[in-house]
């Protein structure tokens, strides 16, 4: 493909955004009820108050600064326009500008798919490798239908710390690893493995520069909101999930009302770290071959990544977008995808995520029904099956001789 071309069709792909944004009928979502009001209260003069947003008095922005930063630039300009106020232009500006990320996670993705196979994609199948992502059914709901358009610019930066930790330059992985913490608290997963991997290996000087940088990245961005409004934002950063109970999409449900609710209540989070660390020790003491270059990492992303909709109080469809890229990543990057057999079992992580997304968004429903119990313990089923699948597929996966999808080794 052309430059010009590839520009065109990304022009026309945040024009699609654009389009689906003005069309857009459904519920109001957390872009109108957490992100705008935060990038309102920037434009107001006070950005590091961003942190006072609530919702029914009780929920409030549980994510880092960052992904407010493109926003409020998106806001600043809608208000100099008088758009600000008419909610199907703005939703058009904003989705229509923001999908740049969308694109740039999608690149990163193809680069990384290149990098594994050890040969570009060409033709259609790298037009069709890049549909995988843009085209995700997923990301398209997690953007329009919940209105987080910080998400794929945090796997975006999740997916360019991966890389720089393949060239063996922890610090810029550190970095980026910590931006993608400030854009979304639930980057911080991915780094449970990669962390663990270097540890396993012996290369304590990475882990350190890795951890490190991170945490020092986290910190700084933080820190200003932290000495401006200490309340608020410790309170929407650390404490107020701890007053929301068990709902629809997770088995936890089955504790609600009962004397051990407190568990997930207070606990979930521990335990959907806990499994991560858990089902990546258990890979990397087997898989001796493992290295932040392997194919397989990104398998062991997918498999870490699942343990938040399957462990956590409240599962919303967008916890499925990032498993879903890891597994596409891990799927594609595989000699000859397509083939059928033991092949194929790479697709099952995109396609069960996409299942799991649309389950939990019909179990949802109407916010006013009882919440479903049988759907929510389906779903903790299925994704129990599919983590222990994945998981004993990379413990017994060997690596075998690289064949790519263009006839070339």
């Amino acid at each position: 493909m052309t430059r010009a071309a590839t520009w065109a069709l990304g022009f026309a792909y945040a024009a699609a955004w654009a389009i689906a944004g003005w069309l857009w009928t459904g519920p109001l979502n957390d872009l109108d009820y957490f992100f705008l009001p935060a990038a309102r209260i920037a434009l107001s003069g006070h950005p590091l108050m961003v942190y006072a947003v609530r919702f029914k008095t009780i929920l409030a922005i549980d994510n880092g600064p960052l992904g407010l930063v493109p926003l409020t630039a998106v806001a600043a300009v809608l208000s100099w326009l008088g758009w600000l106020d008419d909610e199907r232009l703005r939703r058009m500006a904003i989705l229509g500008v923001l999908a740049i990320f969308s694109l740039l996670m999608a690149r990163e993705a193809v680069v990384a798919i290149d990098r594994l196979r050890g040969a570009s994609l060409e033709g259609r199948w790298r037009i069709l490798a890049y549909g995988v992502f843009v085209a995700a059914p997923t990301l398209w709901l997690s953007v329009l239908g919940y209105g987080h358009v910080e998400q794929p610019m945090t796997i975006w930066l999740v997916l360019l710390g991966v890389r720089s930790l393949a060239r063996e330059r922890p610090l810029v992985a550190g970095i980026t690893f910590g931006l993608a913490v400030l854009t979304r608290s639930l980057a911080a997963l991915p780094l449970i493995p990669l962390g663990l991997l270097l540890l396993a290996r012996g290369r304590w000087r990475a882990a350190a520069w890795l951890a490190g940088t991170a945490a020092v990245t986290v910190a700084l961005g933080l820190l200003p909101f932290v000495l401006a409004d200490p309340a608020d934002t410790i309170y929407s950063l650390l404490t107020h999930r701890g007053n929301l109970p068990p709902s629809g999409g997770s088995f936890w449900i089955l504790v609600a009302g009962t004397s051990y609710q407190w568990i997930p209540e207070h606990a979930d989070v521990l335990f959907v770290f806990g499994l991560a660390a858990l089902a990546s020790l258990l890979v990397i003491a087997v898989r001796r071959d493992l290295e932040p270059t392997s194919r397989d990492i990104y398998g062991v992303l997918a498999l870490t990544a699942l343990a938040l909709p399957l462990l956590a109080k409240s599962v919303w469809p967008y916890y499925f977008l990032d498993a879903y890229v890891f597994g596409a990543i891990w799927w594609l990057g595989q000699a000859s995808p397509l083939a059928l057999g033991r092949r194929m079992l790479g697709a099952a992580v995109p396609l069960l995520a996409v299942v799991g997304t649309l389950l939990t968004e019909w179990e949802m429903g109407d916010a006013s029904a009882p919440i479903r119990v049988p759907e929510g313990v389906a779903t903790g089923v299925i994704l129990s099956l599919l983590i222990v699948a994945l998981a004993a597929r990379l413990v017994w996966r060997r690596p075998r001789p690289f064949e790519s999808l263009n006839g070339r080794r």
